[in-house]
């Protein structure tokens, strides 16, 4: 039989051994719930964006790089982008739109509007307000402003997925949080500033800042959102199928624990890791009454409900916790 090369599953190998997609604890289910909490709105991210909206107006301003830079290291940008990216790939709309609404909103309400406010007050004051060359790195781009700023924005969504992929399991960890938090600036380069110079235009009574600032600003948010972050975690491998089937492994065990009396499911732990399309390994934590026993068989059950409603072979552990209880409420 001849030998024939099959770049798609050299590709395939590539990236489910090299990037470690599998054999990572609840890694689907992990990255739909970073997701969830980037897509909300908070009060603290409000307050977040007004300080570094603060801060980037004023670097642009006294035409100092290293406040606006300042201003990037608190940009609360990170969660909400990768909101529009997990959420586009796992098809959960209200992620997705959840995503982009807050960083818009975060971007031409808030970051722009704070900007507009302090401008104007600034002239209020008869202060002197001159648009400086910060002000025209991100007005008045040239071709080859744009295509950097465009390359800096793939790549730092690019690294904002890459930090997803390449060693997943670092990432609940503190040099996990230091990695995210370098990120951050990183995205946020691409976005307070042409946020910024928007309001300072518009209080200046300068259409063309704000019409090329936002014109910027638009241009970096797709290419951080859809073609850095997204496209990179779809070409290595993430898929809605491999959240419904982690989804799907974890109803198994919770309804097969459900038909048995005395296990307080709710204080139960059900942790799925996938090592391919079709195997897994179950670790379950039962919490049950101390005089309740429990059928020795219980992992075996497990197992063979998986393979039944899943189609899927797996390696189940079973550990039994048992708990007193006793209220006088």
């Amino acid at each position: 039989m001849p030998f024939r090369l099959r770049p798609s599953k050299i590709w395939k190998d590539f990236s489910q051994d090299w990037f470690k997609v599998w054999d990572v604890r609840n890694y689907y289910t992990s990255l739909e719930s970073r997701a969830k909490a980037g897509a909300r709105l908070s009060f603290g991210y409000v307050m977040m964006v007004v300080v570094s909206a603060a801060m980037a107006t004023g670097g642009l301003l006294i035409n100092s790089p290293a406040v606006v830079i300042g201003s990037m290291c608190v940009a609360p940008f990170l969660g909400p982008s990768r909101a529009v990216c997990i959420g586009g790939i796992f098809r959960n709309r209200k992620i997705f739109w959840g995503g982009i609404i807050k960083q818009l909103f975060g971007l031409l309400i808030i970051g722009a509007g704070v900007a507009y406010i302090i401008t104007a007050l600034l002239q209020m004051g008869m202060l002197e307000v001159q648009v400086t060359s910060e002000i025209l790195i991100r007005s008045m781009p040239t071709l080859e402003d744009v295509v950097l700023s465009v390359l800096i924005a793939v790549s730092a969504g690019a690294a904002a997925s890459l930090a997803l992929i390449a060693d997943p399991r670092i990432l609940d960890t503190p040099w996990g949080q230091i990695v995210d938090a370098v990120i951050g600036v990183e995205i946020a380069i691409s976005l307070i500033p042409p946020a910024a110079v928007l309001g300072l235009g518009a209080a200046l009574g300068i259409q063309q800042i704000s019409y090329n600032a936002f014109s910027l600003l638009m241009v970096n948010f797709l290419g951080l959102n859809i073609f850095g972050s997204m496209l990179m975690l779809v070409l290595f491998g993430v898929r809605t199928k491999y959240l419904i089937l982690e989804k799907n492994l974890r109803n198994t065990v919770e309804s097969t624990l459900k038909a048995l009396e005395g296990i307080f499911l709710e204080e139960s732990t059900i942790d799925v890791t996938l090592l391919s399309p079709k195997t897994a390994k179950i670790h379950v934590i039962t919490r049950n009454t101390e005089n309740n026993s429990m059928p020795d068989s219980l992992a075996k059950i497990i197992a063979h409900e998986i393979k039944d409603k899943t189609g899927c072979k797996s390696d189940v552990k079973v550990e039994m916790i048992p708990i007193q209880t006793y209220s006088m409420l």
